[in-house]
């Protein structure tokens, strides 16, 4: 477990959400986390353990049963980002979950997933070894109590799963866990597990669209590619909200905003880092310009749409710019010659694009 992997802040905003309606103060809840409330806004970063620290310190200020659940209750799919968007637009369940689990660096999970397939359906158990002891029951509770929200709005109806593990040290009553969950709770189990019956996993889900879904799935990739030759802190961090904003492309401005700095600054430290803004932003554009052309079949309209075009002739100066190839030529080639193709690759390009 990298307990310094960097990830989004949602998790714990609803920490501290759930803490206020307890009546305990965010400051307490963040002490030895490093973090303050400013630091938490839409679009912020944290590291997990600092998520860990928080999830300790609020076990501690409000020792509950069933406190995990309350926290579970603050998710939606749209605390997802573009993995909810992309798990709505599956054709059922199943493929929803199989997203998920492509993309697990998205999902706000904080202890590992095992999806396991059984004759009735599928059983999806959190891992909490890696977690100290005091940190387990919240975490288990949180995470099958956000799968019965977010399956439920995949389904646009109520889920009810077959059956409920739990193996926590202290965990709520039995009949409280069964009236939440809606089905039969052991407690004392070996795991921490829902079974999702095979009836929901197939059903077809009411917003499925294949376009979509590859779309989004093209962007989810790209986020979790992890562009591990950037080195740079800062530039990493505007590398992230420009992707995880890929829709609106921000600008430079309303990126720094993000970050909690002035515009002036993002520059000037950019700059310092041999990273200027603009490298970044048509770095970012290029590579999920490759990903939508590649891996969907979206027009030329829709994927300039996506990538801040204002028109499709924009993008196909932009792209022709950076490749040497116009975007119907680069995906004709791409797709007439497979992996093998030696076509200019935006991905690969090392020097900035001008």
């Amino acid at each position: 477990m990298n307990w310094r992997e960097v990830r989004d802040a949602t998790n714990v905003r609803y920490l501290l959400s759930t803490a206020r309606q307890l009546g305990c103060s965010a400051e307490s809840c963040l002490q030895g986390s490093g973090l303050d409330e400013s630091m938490l806004g839409a679009g912020s970063r944290v590291q997990r353990w600092q998520e860990l620290a928080v999830i300790r310190n609020l076990v501690a200020l409000c020792p509950r049963p069933g406190l995990g659940l309350q926290v579970g209750d603050c998710y939606q799919l749209t605390s997802l980002g573009l993995l909810g968007y992309t798990m709505l637009a599956c054709r059922n369940l199943n493929e929803a979950l199989q997203v998920s689990t492509q993309f697990r660096e998205l999902s706000l999970l904080i202890c590992p997933v095992i999806i396991a397939p059984q004759s009735a359906g599928i059983w999806i158990t959190l891992d909490d070894s890696v977690l100290p002891p005091d940190a387990r029951t919240l975490v288990v509770e949180r995470g099958l109590a956000g799968w019965k929200r977010i399956l439920g709005e995949l389904l646009q109806r109520p889920f009810v799963p077959l059956a409920v593990e739990l193996s926590l040290v202290l965990p709520a009553e039995q009949q409280d866990y069964e009236r939440y969950f809606g089905c039969p709770v052991a407690l004392g189990a070996e795991r921490n597990a829902m079974l999702i019956a095979e009836a929901d996993l197939r059903a077809e889900l009411p917003l499925a669209n294949l376009l979509t879904r590859n779309a989004c799935a093209a962007l989810c990739r790209q986020l979790c590619d992890g562009l591990e030759d950037v080195s740079s802190s800062l530039a990493r961090q505007v590398l992230q909200v420009l992707i995880s904003q890929s829709g609106a492309m921000p600008l430079a401005a309303e990126v720094a905003a993000v970050l909690g700095i002035s515009e002036r600054s993002l520059h000037r430290r950019l700059a310092a880092e041999g990273q200027p803004f603009r490298q970044l932003d048509e770095r970012v554009r290029g590579r999920l310009a490759e990903r939508l052309l590649g891996d969907s079949d979206l027009g030329l309209d829709a994927i300039a749409a996506q990538l801040g075009y204002s028109e499709a002739a924009s993008f196909s100066r932009a792209f022709k710019r950076w490749t040497g190839l116009a975007p119907s030529h680069w995906r004709a080639a791409q797709r007439e010659a497979g992996p093998s193709l030696n076509a200019p690759s935006i991905t690969e390009l090392s020097s900035p694009m001008r």
